[in-house]
């Protein structure tokens, strides 16, 4: 499993994991104990973690397949990406937070609030009708994303779902590419990526959505890539993601779009 079909760092493949399993048998106890082991693990043999976990190396080999992964060596490949705090918040900020929070706080508070006025400006406002009206009509919606992002389709997944609407979403490189590949010309994606890599990262998957001859929704920051040729709409969700604020104007821009769909075709 190369590391570009992680789909973000292993450490979110273990908690989700976790989570979600109704089973905690060997498998889960490995899980645990890597994650209060996180930290570590990055350095360590295949003999070191299976010490760690107090099993076998045999047992740490079927754990990984168990995960998705071909052997030890593919997980090792996933604990390479240095997938740290430094990649939420810039030095300048961590300074800032130290020295001076108020400062720090208050800068934070009005790139959000910019972020958000962006997610409800005009231009949102006139598609947003046109998006509801396709995911209401379509008969196969799908929503694509990474990392955080996940998050935020499963908060939609569960809006949607009450108000008779099922928008597929799975977390699994190899299920989203089953899942573009089974779209049709009567079908809705929503990718959602705040910098636009997406598309360009996961290309066979994107390849697929693009073949499909449905329409295509993506919700992004990026409005220079030239992917956006291919879509039928763009939500432009904020306008900076300095220290990871994207996320927070990717929610609202979801939220609206639950709003609005709410407004046309739901009920309270």
């Amino acid at each position: 499993m190369p590391n570009w079909k992680a789909m973000g760092s292993l450490s979110n493949k273990l908690l989700g994991y976790i989570s979600t399993t109704l089973v905690r048998d060997s498998n889960y106890e490995i899980a645990v104990l890597l994650v209060k082991n996180y930290d570590k693990i990055k350095g360590m043999s295949i003999g070191e973690i299976a010490d760690l976990c107090y099993v076998s190396q045999a047992s740490i080999s079927r754990f990984c397949r168990f995960l998705g992964f071909e052997n030890f060596k593919e997980f090792k490949q996933c604990l390479a990406p240095d997938f740290s705090m430094a990649n939420d918040y810039s030095r300048q900020f961590y300074a800032m937070l130290c020295s001076n929070e108020q400062l720090a706080i208050s800068a934070y508070r009005d790139e959000l609030v910019e972020n958000i006025y962006t997610t409800i400006s005009e231009e949102n406002i006139e598609v947003m009708n046109e998006v509801v009206k396709c995911l209401h009509e379509c008969s196969h919606a799908a929503y694509f994303s990474h990392h955080f992002l996940w998050d935020i389709g499963r908060f939609l997944q569960s809006k949607m779902m009450m108000m008779g609407k099922y928008v597929e979403q799975f977390l699994a490189y190899e299920a989203q590419l089953e899942c573009a590949s089974s779209l049709d010309e009567n079908s809705f994606a929503i990718i959602c990526t705040i910098g636009g890599s997406y598309m360009t990262r996961y290309a066979d998957i994107w390849n697929k959505i693009k073949a499909s001859s449905g329409k295509i929704l993506v919700i992004t920051q990026n409005l220079s890539s030239a992917e956006l040729n291919n879509a039928d709409y763009v939500l432009r969700c904020g306008i900076s993601n300095r220290d990871d604020i994207g996320k927070y104007s990717a929610l609202m821009t979801i939220d609206y779009l639950v709003m609005s769909y709410l407004k046309k075709y739901g009920k309270l």
